[in-house]
């Protein structure tokens, strides 16, 4: 039997930024999980930590897409940090690079 694979997020709040530290993968079982998790009542700058993601399906891109088209309409920003390498490609694959933080 396969083990089940989750998605766990951590969130930190302060003065209108909200942190949202993710693990595991992002999948078509995980993505609605983080999408309903995710309150952006008061957020100005939503910030994704993505280092221990291990991998992200199409539908977990559809999440971020989904985020970035929601702070864009409240005047607000998104950003992806501490994206792996392998992640990158896909992000910069799909045109993602504008919230991609590669500080």
């Amino acid at each position: 039997m396969k083990p089940e694979i989750t998605i766990n997020i951590e969130q930190t709040r302060q003065n209108g930024i909200l942190v949202c530290a993710l693990s595991g993968w992002l999948d078509p079982n995980t993505s609605p999980e983080l999408e309903k998790a995710i309150d952006l009542e008061g957020v100005n700058e939503l910030i994704f930590d993505l280092k221990d993601v291990e991998y992200i399906f199409s539908s977990g891109l559809r999440v971020f897409l989904y985020f970035e088209k929601m702070m864009k309409a409240k005047g607000g920003i998104i950003k992806l940090v501490n994206v792996s390498d392998f992640n990158k490609s896909i992000f910069d694959l799909v045109g993602f690079q504008n919230i991609v933080d590669n500080a």
